[in-house]
């Protein structure tokens, strides 16, 4: 076989270990997880893990169980004396991190991380992380993690991360012994997995949080042995893609070089679905790379392939709903930009493609002027091209006016044409 792995990646992928699956087992069935350690685990069938059809969550009448708080010592691992064994209170989690008040705001679950911030979004002041031995791909209900824990057991690694003054005022502190921890999880329901910790941290400042917490599950899952194609994650969107292509690569020939520019977004009308793209670079049998766009939407809650885009084709040329009157300026700068790219393109260079697209917008309500600065370039390993359209704002909405000279700009302040 020549189906070989060189993703480009930020993080592991589960499409690659579906990939994976097809290399190792030629095609036989089995699905097999790559462990951070090294070995392969057989955790079921590959045939079901390309089923399209989304699956529940949870199964019809089943019974949710939320841990239940209680003011008793909960059950601690061997090597720990009894008189140590932490008391869970039964309220919101809480305590302190690096000598701060910490109170859980939000939490998540994904990719076997558990999150646990004092904030609301990814930006929080404060955050806990705990780095779970449980497969990315699944949520760990029902399952308690310990430290101290039995001798030879893997221990979750914490990750305490905060804000510092200055432009650049992130730090983090990890931990991976030396510290307790007791964390119990409930059982999910309505992608909501409840759950109750005690944790302390040998640092200089005794950090702590215990309490109970209700975590958000997020990106890519299997569920029964079948792909969640409901969650919002590039690696959902990155399963379609790869079932796309691997479906026709009847001699798995096909070589995955690099996956790129993943992202998904809410809709700016009311009603509208939300939408996806990825970029696939590949070739098959030792061909010449290949580039396949993917664009997504999510339909009835689920997530579907609606439309793929060749190398000449920009993503923002070809929304899956065209921008009106109504649409925000940077989207229909952006659009119009690409637009008037392609086109160009085309009639240059017919046989070229575009590669490695930028469109950066600014835009004045007040003098009703607007500028798209835009790169590509024409071959992977070319030049970049750089130009910047000018546009106005007229009764019927957005329009393209002209490409400014490279010794052009705008002067945002006076609305004036400037030499550079």
């Amino acid at each position: 076989m020549a189906l070989n792995m060189k993703m480009n990646l930020d993080k592991k992928s589960l499409i690659q270990i579906v990939v994976l699956a097809a290399l190792i087992a030629g095609g036989a069935g089995y699905y097999f997880m790559q462990q951070e350690g090294g070995g392969l685990d057989i955790v079921g069938g590959l045939s079901n893990l390309f089923e399209s059809k989304p699956v529940t969550t949870r199964a019809p009448g089943a019974k949710t169980q939320a841990p239940v708080a209680d003011k008793k010592p909960v059950a601690v691992a061997d090597g720990m004396p009894k008189a140590d064994a932490p008391v869970i209170p039964a309220g919101p989690a809480k305590g302190q991190i690096h000598g701060k008040p910490f109170v859980v705001e939000s939490s998540s679950m994904e990719n076997g991380v558990l999150t646990l911030r004092s904030g609301r979004d990814v930006n929080a002041d404060l955050v806990v992380k705990a780095v779970l031995d449980t497969p990315p791909w699944e949520a760990p209900a029902g399952k308690t993690f310990k430290a101290p824990g039995a001798p030879g057991a893997p221990v979750p690694q914490i990750v305490l991360a905060w804000k510092e003054p200055g432009p650049n005022g992130s730090s983090e502190q990890k931990f991976t012994d030396k510290y307790t921890l007791v964390l119990e999880l409930g059982q999910e329901k309505d992608r909501k997995l409840p759950g109750r910790i005690y944790l302390s941290l040998p640092d200089d400042v005794k950090s702590n949080v215990a309490g109970t917490f209700e975590a958000d599950i997020k990106g890519f899952r299997i569920v029964n042995g079948k792909p969640d194609l409901t969650a919002d994650s590039v690696d959902t969107l990155q399963y379609l893609a790869f079932h796309d292509l691997l479906k026709d690569d009847k001699d798995n020939k096909m070589e995955v070089i690099a996956s790129r520019d993943g992202r998904y977004a809410q809709p700016e009308s009311p009603g509208a679905n939300m939408t996806g793209y990825i970029e696939v670079d590949y070739r098959t049998g030792g061909g010449a790379s290949t580039i396949r766009r993917f664009q997504f939407e999510k339909d009835g809650g689920v997530w579907k392939i609606a439309r793929t885009l060749e190398a000449n084709q920009l993503d923002e040329a070809h929304p899956l709903q065209t921008p009106g009157a109504k649409a925000s300026a940077e989207r229909m700068l952006a659009y119009l930009a690409a637009k008037k790219i392609e086109a160009d393109v085309r009639k240059k260079y017919p046989k070229k493609g575009l590669y490695e697209p930028g469109l950066a917008t600014r835009h004045s309500e007040k003098f009703k002027i607007g500028v798209c600065e835009a790169s590509y370039k024409l071959d992977p390993a070319g030049e970049t091209r750089k130009t910047a359209y000018l546009f106005r704002q007229r009764a019927g909405g957005w329009a393209l006016d002209r490409e400014l000279a490279r010794n052009e700009k705008v002067d945002f302040d006076t609305g004036r044409i400037v030499k550079r």
